[in-house]
Order: C-alpha cells, then sequence, then structure tokens
C-alpha cells in the first residue's frame, strides 16, 4: 500500500516555523511530473476519552480561535518534545479535566488532515479517574463536562460536537466496547 518510493522532493522551501513548520516542497512522481505541495508540521498529538465511575464522558469546552468559536471535545494536546505520547496523555488530562488515570488504554492513531498536514494523533481511553490537577496551558479557558454515552451520541448528530478528533475517538472506543 506504500508508494513512497514513486515519490521524492526536489526542491523546498520553509514558509513558516514556530509552533508549528510550514514547507512547500517541489515533488517529482516516477513517471517525471511534477507537482507542488505545502505541508504543515505538526509534532504530533494525544486524544483522551476519560471516563469516570458513573460512566460519563469528561469533556471540555474551550475557546479555539483558529474557528473562532466555543468548541465541545474531549480532552487533547500536543506532544513536547521527545514526550511519549502515554506520558503526555497523562499531562493533558490532569491540566485539562484535573484527574490522572490508573487505567491508560491506547487505542491507535489517526492522521486528521493528511492532505496538508504530518500531525498524527495518538487516541487513548482513560478510566479509574482519581483527583490530580496540573496548570493549564496560559491560552486555555477550559469548563469541563459530563457526558453519558446517549448523551454524546445526541451532541455528535445535534452538531454541538463537531471535533473530528472527538467523534473518531469516541466511535474506536465504542466499537471495542469500552462506552
Amino acid at each position: 500500500m506504500d508508494n513512497i518510493g514513486s515519490y521524492k522532493v526536489v526542491a523546498s522551501e520553509e514558509l513558516y516555523s514556530g509552533k508549528l513548520r510550514a514547507v512547500k516542497e517541489v515533488i517529482e512522481t516516477c513517471d517525471g511530473r511534477r507537482f507542488v505541495h505545502e505541508t504543515i508540521e505538526h509534532p504530533g498529538a494525544i486524544v483522551v476519552l476519560p471516563v469516570d465511575d458513573e460512566k460519563r464522558i469528561v469533556c471540555v469546552s474551550q475557546y479555539r480561535h483558529s474557528v473562532g468559536k466555543t468548541v465541545l471535545e474531549l480532552p487533547a494536546g500536543t506532544l513536547e518534545v521527545d514526550e511519549e505520547p502515554i506520558v503526555c496523555a497523562q499531562r493533558e488530562i490532569q491540566e485539562e479535566i484535573g484527574f490522572g488515570a490508573r487505567t491508560l488504554k491506547p487505542l491507535g492513531a489517526l492522521y486528521p488532515a493528511p492532505g496538508f498536514c504530518n500531525e498524527q494523533q495518538h487516541l487513548f481511553f482513560a478510566a479509574e479517574l482519581f483527583e490530580q490537577h496540573a496548570q493549564c496551558d496560559e491560552d486555555e479557558d477550559i469548563t469541563t463536562i459530563r457526558l453519558t454515552v446517549s448523551e454524546f451520541e445526541r451532541a455528535i448528530v445535534s452538531g454541538d460536537m463537531q471535533d473530528a478528533k472527538s467523534i473518531a475517538l469516541f466511535m474506536r472506543a465504542r466499537l471495542e466496547g469500552l462506552v
């Protein structure tokens, strides 16, 4: 399924460098065709589906400037340099919902926007939560909301839950019988 050998980068230009990096590349195919592709390079992230002792899903509501509104989603965050995804998952739920998890089960990974971004999001199911707070990032103003599985599903259907990573992780956990 992987045909990476059919493509080679013949020119590359950095467009931006900050928390993310943007590059513009000229790609050549094995038959000599060339095209320009722009990629946002991302360090990777985690997404966690935390379930409390009452079987409610702990969500967060926070303002997302890129879309100009408050978004209902599952706790998530960007990997620090050389940070293992499971360590990041534990850190993020402490920061965002004030809990640690005795059970943190990896559920694979996904690419949220492979057409223009190399970000890989590592998915986790968290249970056996216990109170453990850490300081939120300075740009985060988070409210936690607990939803039953039925309420979460209704939020998807109604459009109250529009965050793709949260919907994808919920479906993955649902298909595995975890929620």
